[in-house]
């Protein structure tokens, strides 16, 4: 289980400060950024002057890069496209995802929807694969980091090849989204639909997949009550949608920023897919999102949930002195700006883009790294991948808003960003080296995306690391816990992504993230400039793609 508090190993709020007076001027006192006065001013530091509407189709400018490192040859970017497209081809990745994610049947008569789970074991039972939530006193808390690159991939590929199977993964996850604020409705007279919880446990349930495959889902491991400092479980006897739920409340800021860099490729589907239930899908996963972005908005950039008895709180901020001091920063955007002046920003005006369209009075500037950032991850190395992806789906928000003066400026910034990590030495580093790249890699892959030029060496970290996986998955063995001769019993239903070999600590590309390659190559909103790595006209056509080029 992840832990949230950004400070948690630094107790005395004073000691924060005076570690972050040796970077700054100073601690001074800020107001909150979306108090409820704040809502009330016209005042708007956006400076779009761009006067067309709707999605923007292309990269309205460009960010000159200096190069660096020796650019792949035509020769190396033809192979690597051929591996990656035979990857997918040979697995079927998207029939895989389809396989081994769940939630909730449709043939259950109830409203379906399915997410990436962590805290699941897998058994093989016969003709059936059932999949057990174990772990009573935890469980699934981090599922809405992988979920939304995994969304992100299918409803980008679909939107580039028009495949089916992308097509229904892409439906299923914008569902999973929304299960997360729906399965956290108390009943019928709740008018609080859009918080959202961790996750919800729903009932047992079998049923066949689109393949063929016999299914059990075992939610009765999660059917239990606990309270931590960061999260409790409880059961909703009355829920609307799915009637008895047991709920794991209190949605943490740590996979925030994941939720929010898949609201670009939603949008876009919502607006443009040509299959119905993606758009009336992926339609509703967005207004559910805006409203849960205005709420956290509305709310002082806090982010509320809820207790057992359906009613609203705010984490850390309850009057119970020791529930919030444990509870810390956990779902606030300022917490810290009386120590550093708009320390979250980019976290802030995200939230104001999708949940109002624009950045309403907060200015990050380039939104790179500050006073703030440097302790927390000096602290925890996870809180790397929570500043990171904040201020690139700050960036991504930004051009679906077009707000492009922003968007580019806060390009600049990852630039800057990215020049600082990569140049980083080992002794600094909290992680091995070989972890360090491949986070770096995933970072550089989603931001080239969306307007940034890549480097020759960026490049090169890419397809390393993609690479990797490839020849680390392709011949795993438990691609399918359908099939026969397969005995009875308990299966790793997804590859593992690291290894200790010769004393060294190695890693590459995690499964949930070895398709988001498909975002790249359909974003109409990536830089027309940089260094090349995938032949995208091969990506958009799976006619291309030749399982046996990674055959031994």
């Amino acid at each position: 289980m992840m832990k949230n508090n950004f400070f948690r190993a630094i107790p005395i709020h004073g000691l924060i400060c005076v570690a972050i007076l040796a970077m700054t001027a100073g601690c001074s006192r800020s107001g909150q950024n979306g108090s409820d006065s704040d809502m009330d001013t016209d005042t708007d530091t956006d400076t779009d002057t761009d006067t067309d509407t709707g999605l923007p189709t292309s990269l309205p400018f460009e960010i000159e890069r200096k190069d660096v490192g020796e650019p792949l040859t035509d020769q190396e970017v033809e192979d690597f496209t051929k591996e990656i497209t035979a990857f997918w081809k040979k697995i079927g990745f998207f029939k895989w995802v389809l396989r081994i994610s769940h939630g909730v049947d449709k043939s259950t008569g109830k409203r379906d929807f399915m997410v990436w789970w962590s805290g699941v074991d897998a058994y093989r039972e016969g003709d059936t694969v059932r999949f057990y939530h174990y772990d009573p006193d935890g469980g699934g808390h981090n599922i809405m980091i992988p979920t939304p690159r995994v969304l992100a991939s299918a409803l980008a590929g679909y939107m580039l090849t028009g495949d089916p199977y992308m097509a229904k993964v892409g439906e299923e996850y914008c569902k999973g989204i929304t299960s997360t604020m729906l399965g956290m409705v108390y009943d019928e007279n709740d008018p609080l639909k859009h918080l959202m919880a961790r996750n919800v446990a729903t009932f047992n349930q079998e049923y066949t997949t689109l393949e063929g495959y016999k299914v059990k889902i075992d939610y009765s491991g999660w059917h239990t009550e606990y309270d931590h400092w960061n999260t409790s479980r409880f059961e909703y006897k009355n829920n609307p949608y799915w009637g008895d739920v047991w709920v794991t409340n209190t949605r943490s800021k740590d996979d925030v920023p994941h939720i929010f860099m898949a609201v670009p490729t939603i949008t876009y589907a919502a607006e443009t897919s040509a299959d119905g239930d993606v758009r009336a899908a992926c339609s509703e996963t967005l207004e559910y999102l805006r409203l849960f972005t205005k709420d956290i908005v509305d709310s002082g950039y806090k982010i509320r949930t809820k207790d057992k008895d359906g009613k609203p709180y705010t984490p850390g901020y309850t009057g119970d002195a020791e529930k919030d001091k444990q509870a810390g920063d956990l779902a606030s955007f300022v917490m810290w700006d009386d120590l550093v002046p708009n320390a979250e920003c980019n976290a802030k005006r995200t939230s104001a883009l999708i949940g109002y369209g624009k950045g309403l009075d907060n200015d990050c500037g380039k939104g790179g790294i500050n006073s703030y950032e440097t302790v927390a991850t000096s602290t925890h190395y996870y809180n790397y991948a929570i500043v990171r992806f904040f201020h690139l789906a700050h960036i991504v928000n930004a051009l679906v808003n077009r707000d492009f003066d922003a968007a580019k400026e806060l390009l600049e910034g990852m630039i800057e960003r990215l020049d600082t990590y990569t140049n980083t030495r080992d002794d600094k580093l909290k992680v091995s080296r070989s972890e360090w790249e491949r986070d770096l890699a995933l970072l550089a892959l989603r931001s080239a995306s969306y307007g940034l030029p890549l480097t020759s060496l960026e490049a090169r970290m890419i397809v390393k690391n993609w690479t990797d996986g490839v020849e680390r998955f392709k011949d795993w063995p438990n691609w399918n816990l359908w099939k026969d001769g397969l005995k009875d019993g308990k299966y790793s239903y997804r590859p593992g992504d690291s290894a200790n070999e010769n004393g060294q600590d190695l890693r590459w590309t995690r499964i949930e993230d070895m398709a988001l390659i498909l975002e790249y190559c359909w974003s109409p909103l990536k830089a027309k400039n940089g260094a090349r790595f995938v032949d995208c006209d091969i990506v958009s056509d799976p006619a291309r793609w030749d399982a046996s080029y990674i055959d031994n």
